[in-house]
């Protein structure tokens, strides 16, 4: 065993913790190993600590260093792999890590468990605390019950710790330190200790005595590798191309390694280029161009929106993008905050206030707001089909299709567009009109019948409404449904 590991057990034993670390010689009941997972974490929650601990192989009285026979490794529960029935029997499934050392020819294991999760943890459908050492059912004990909730309220997915005690050359080697610079404006020829002070302040670490702790948002953010951290890494932007409009046949599958701000660019070019593309065509200038039917500015919006607004808490789940021929996929975890045709209207609201602000700070995402508006007219502008926002069980999903005709739409779509389009303007202190919606859809002015029929469909299907029901029929002009009418 690594002499740094040996201390850092030796450290754990001088701790007086009884509610988050538990010592055991050669328990290896199951059902009770998975009782203490669920007290251990809910206790550490309560204590605004990330992580405990179940230790074996150490006397409980004296704290000496016997020994343990467990190998958790190795271990069974009915002919299924011990570890993998623990991970399933927890809900949710936070992270747990069984470590095993030799010290001084004792086998010793430590069980890290990591309290990542927004709500208790049970076990087998039951979740428990502990009152000082005593092992006890949650629901017996609602003043903790109570504690619990507040302390979930309180805690942030990005000032969680991704890494702990880490010293100043380890954040180096783990973080792209001068990309950090670059990016939030800082001097790149600051000193270290500038640099830690920059970093405190960013909120990128915490100072822990002489070391310091990597927080989940200077870890996800600014990473050079995020295989380096277990719990970041199955939040990393996967991209997969599709061939053709079905899963049936994947062309490229990647999944970002690097932190989500040094890695942004790189993975946008990713994406651009295997969006799908028009025949190549020989402009007046000699240039040789191929065109595709999503602006880069929607592209870039909707990822950056994928990146601050997904719901950490959902486990085993990442944001991903996927690429057919006749349209983009986004697919984050977490339903939107408000409902899915109000994000234009409505006050943006965000679950990681404190990535978003760094992500503002960066200008990667709109400062004022979600960013739907640009992703809103900058289709109208290109004549293109409105986003389909939609949300789907725990997921929010964006469908952005490629250029169609109005014949070569279904209702639905056609609906969609008519009610982002009255929204947008409505937002603007302006109304739809029937020549609105004509340069909507790149219609002529012998086309009114034709946009006179979409408003009716849109009308029936209560999308939008009619501001003025007195004004002339020439004269009409139409608001989303939520809008506040002339007599209203």
């Amino acid at each position: 065993m690594e002499n740094r590991d040996s201390e850092k057990l030796l450290k754990l034993l001088t701790k007086n913790e009884d509610e988050i670390i538990e010592y055991k010689v050669n328990n290896n009941d199951h059902e009770r190993i998975g009782k203490y997972i669920s007290a251990l974490a809910n206790s550490s929650a309560i204590l605004n600590r990330q992580f405990s601990y179940l230790i074996w192989g150490i006397d409980d009285d004296s704290k000496e260093i016997v020994g343990t026979k467990f190998y958790p490794k190795t271990e069974k529960h009915g002919g299924e792999p011990f570890i993998t029935w623990l991970e399933r029997m927890l809900d949710p499934r936070i992270t747990i890590r069984f470590e095993e050392y030799d010290i001084d020819q004792n086998h010793v294991v430590v069980l890290v468990i990591h309290m990542n999760a927004g709500r208790p943890v049970a076990f087998g459908g039951n979740r428990y605390i502990r009152s000082g050492s005593s092992l006890k059912n949650l629901k017996d004990y609602p003043e903790k019950e109570r504690e619990l909730w507040k302390s979930f309220e309180a805690r942030s997915f990005e000032k969680e710790y991704a890494k702990t005690a880490c010293t100043f050359d380890e954040i180096k080697e783990l973080l792209d330190v001068n990309s950090y610079l670059k990016m939030l404006g800082h001097f790149v020829g600051s000193t270290d200790e500038e640099i830690i002070t920059h970093m405190i302040n960013d909120g990128i670490v915490e100072p822990s005595g002489k070391t310091f702790n990597l927080t989940n948002m200077g870890a996800f953010t600014f990473a050079k590798n995020l295989k380096n951290f277990e719990n970041l890494s199955s939040h990393a932007l996967r991209v997969i191309r599709y061939n053709g409009n079905n899963k049936l046949s994947a062309v490229a599958d990647n999944t970002a390694s690097k932190g989500v701000a040094v890695g942004f660019d790189g993975l946008l070019k990713f994406i651009n280029s295997h969006l799908p593309r028009k025949p190549e065509t020989l402009k007046e200038n000699g240039q040789i161009t191929s065109d595709t039917d999503y602006p880069p500015l929607v592209i870039r919006e909707i990822v950056a929106n994928q990146i601050v607004h997904q719901d950490f808490s959902v486990k085993g789940s990442s944001p991903i993008i996927e690429i057919f021929d006749n349209r983009v996929v986004f697919t984050n975890p977490g339903s939107p905050l408000n409902r899915p045709e109000r994000l234009l209207d409505m006050p943006p609201y965000s679950r990681n206030e404190d990535l978003a602000n760094l992500f503002r700070k960066m200008h990667l995402v709109e400062s004022r707001g979600s960013g739907i508006d640009k992703i809103i007219l900058t289709l109208e502008l290109n004549h293109l089909p409105a986003p389909d926002i939609t949300a789907k069980d725990n997921y929010t999903v964006v469908t952005l299709h490629q250029r169609r005709t109005i014949q070569e739409m279904g209702n639905r779509e056609k609906i969609n567009a008519i009610y982002y389009h009255s929204a947008i303007l409505y937002i603007e202190d302006d109304y739809m009109t029937n020549s609105t919606l004509r340069e909507r859809f790149g219609l002529t002015n012998k086309q009114s019948s034709v946009a006179s029929k979409l408003i009716s469909l849109a009308l029936e299907n209560n999308k939008i409404k009619i501001y003025d029901e007195n004004a002339g029929k020439k004269n009409m002009q139409y608001i989303p449904y939520w809008g506040i009418g002339y007599n209203e």
